[in-house]
């Protein structure tokens, strides 16, 4: 524990996936300071952010309107001197609010993009790791931190039991870009293959613009099937989660929350790289398919890629790794 520190500015504005990294980080450093911390963020997870144990206040950012809203944001900003602010996204937008809070120490990230390195006055080196949350790490270890352990102190709203046959199995079927998500025909495949092997329910999970994706899935599957499509806010989301015995998904922010709360996953990479990307921690399963003649497709490309590779995982693969997550889990 530290006295020189008496209250810190966190800066990790999106998205959902590096916003859930961003938790055990915030932890180590209420821990290790045992003062206040404050957060901004976008305002879409300014409500998951409230859940975490050790955020005292909130702090929106103006993503849309900002020229309106800047005023407001920036009294809210500067109401507080700080000690030391971190900023953990490394773009320009964060480096500006970074440079705008109130402080002598300004931190940026170890990897930086956009000038945001400009903005701070000290830059953890970086450590080489590949991971998204082995970066955020490094800030850690510049600070004296040790990053271990990796914990998750969030007050997950309770929501209503998930009703269905035993094991409850979760598919997260959609990310926010069509390169990086299995097949709608082969998650319909693998849905009746674990009903009629495991006597599984299958639990449909997404946003409300995925509602349609749901409801051609369990039309699919058949009645052992449901969709919550546009049921449950980030924060119940995570509570709901919780009650799978296993999660299917593509890379996306549901895998991280995934990771994040203790259910085990099936994670299904197709571009993305799951070494920079895959869910952090233990008792979770990467498929990928393998490299073709040359090797793999370049994780930058995903947004303008289509679902081509990652279509080469078959559904034999995911039942197989499914059963065995399962008994593990028993």
């Amino acid at each position: 524990m530290s006295n020189s520190v008496s209250r810190i500015l966190v800066i990790k504005l999106s998205a959902f996936g590096d916003l859930l990294h961003a938790i055990p980080i915030v932890h180590r450093l209420a821990e290790h300071y045992d003062c206040p911390i404050d957060w901004v963020t976008q305002p879409e997870y300014v409500e998951l952010v409230k859940l975490h144990q050790d955020v005292d206040r909130v702090i929106a950012f103006p993503r849309k309107g900002a020229l309106k809203k800047s005023g407001a944001f920036l009294r809210e900003l500067r109401k507080e001197r700080y000690d030391l602010v971190i900023d953990l996204q490394g773009l320009a937008k964060s480096g500006m609010v970074l440079g705008l809070a109130r402080a002598d120490r300004k931190i940026a990230c170890s990897v930086t993009r956009e000038g945001a390195q400009f903005f701070a006055n000290e830059q953890p080196p970086y450590t080489g790791g590949t991971h998204a949350m082995e970066i955020l790490q490094d800030t850690l270890r510049y600070l004296a931190i040790d990053p271990d352990p990796t914990l998750y102190p969030m007050n997950w709203p309770e929501v209503a039991t998930i009703e269905g046959a035993s094991p409850k199995i979760g598919f997260a079927p959609r990310s926010r870009w069509p390169g990086k998500d299995w097949p709608l025909e082969k998650f319909i495949e693998l849905g009746k293959r674990l009903v009629e092997e495991r006597g599984a329910s299958i639990h449909v999970f997404g946003s409300p613009a995925d509602e349609d994706i749901g409801q051609n899935l369990i039309d699919g599957i058949g009645a052992q099937a449901t969709s919550h499509c546009g049921r449950y806010s980030l924060p119940e989301l995570g509570s709901a989660l919780q009650q799978m015995d296993v999660l299917i998904s593509n890379d996306s922010g549901p895998m991280h929350l995934a990771a994040a709360v203790g259910t085990p996953l099936i994670a299904l990479f197709g571009p993305t790289d799951p070494a920079q990307t895959g869910p952090w921690g233990e008792g979770h399963t990467v498929l990928r398919p393998e490299p073709g003649p040359k090797g793999f497709p370049d994780h930058r490309d995903y947004k303008h890629l289509d679902n081509e590779f990652i279509s080469r995982i078959t559904v034999e693969e995911v039942v197989i790794h499914t059963a065995s997550s399962l008994s593990e889990d028993c």
